[in-house]
């Protein structure tokens, strides 16, 4: 961790909030992840690109469980300006040997919208889903989660007023956010604002920090233990800061990339925490 925050000095700003500059393999996840995704597609071949919205990135894959006990939203990060449901087919697979259904949606990027934009693209996703898309055993044991900033809007979710969307009452029943920053603040004074185009006004309208969940969602937010101080610090902190979430994880030995890569294994802390805030016994 850092001894101190140093957020008028662009340098640290970057070393901290752009995970690439600290992993030396950082740019073989991409084609990694894209050929799993492959795999994955191929071996359980998903409802694919049900829309939700009238922008072309608004769309989803819906990857449904035969005997469907519970379901699972998973948004996928690229700190909001890149990737796509494309790459991460692969986080179903286990997900759906434990009888869960799996929405892996897609959301405009930037700089052609602005956080704020993605944010209402994602809730429009749910709001689709929940209306249409779901069945009733696969609401009623619905959790979303999502890495880096997907992370964020995985957790942005559990602030909404969903009965103000015309929904019924509590939406999901449990969230789990993987290294995602919670407090984009800091990200004004890196290279990564040049497509998020954050102003002061905008980042402070959008961190989580000042926000909170308006149903009593458990949460439990898991980072790499290998990720910069202030990856790591984020999670912790909203941990502290939301009503009934759990302390944070951090998982020993993954950084900012390979951390998500536990969704797929069903001995990982990630997985276990999932089914857990399930109810289904990990």
């Amino acid at each position: 961790m850092s001894d101190a925050l140093r957020f008028d000095d662009p340098q640290w700003c970057e070393t901290e909030y752009n995970p690439r500059l600290r992993v030396s393999d950082a740019a073989t996840y991409q084609p990694k992840w894209g050929e799993w995704a492959a795999a994955a597609r191929q071996a359980h071949p998903p409802i694919a690109d049900i829309r939700y919205g009238d922008h072309p990135r608004e769309v989803m894959d819906l990857f449904r469980a035969p005997k469907a006990k519970g379901a699972c939203l998973f948004i996928h990060g690229g700190y909001w300006r890149s990737f796509s449901k494309n790459e991460f087919s692969w986080v179903v697979e286990a997900l759906l040997k434990e009888d869960l259904t799996v929405a892996v949606v897609n959301y405009p990027l930037c700089p052609e919208v602005t956080i704020a934009d993605i944010v209402l693209s994602v809730r429009k996703a749910v709001v689709a889903l929940a209306k249409t898309h779901l069945t009733s055993e696969e609401k009623a044991n619905w959790i979303v989660s999502g890495h880096s900033a997907g992370g964020y809007l995985a957790a942005a979710m559990s602030a909404v007023n969903w009965r103000a969307l015309g929904l019924e009452g509590q939406v999901f029943c449990g969230v789990v956010p993987v290294s995602g920053v919670f407090d984009v603040r800091p990200l004004i004074h890196t290279s990564i604002n040049e497509q998020l185009r954050l102003t002061k006004e905008s980042a402070h309208a959008l961190t989580l920090f000042d926000q909170r969940p308006h149903d009593p969602i458990p949460m439990v937010p898991i980072y790499g233990a290998d990720e910069s101080s202030e990856f790591c610090r984020h999670s912790i902190d909203l941990a502290k800061l939301w009503p009934r979430s759990e302390a944070a994880i951090g998982i020993q030995g993954r950084n900012h990339f390979n951390v998500i890569e536990g969704i797929k294994d069903p001995n990982s802390i990630l997985f276990k925490t999932l089914m857990r805030l399930l109810g289904f016994g990990h």
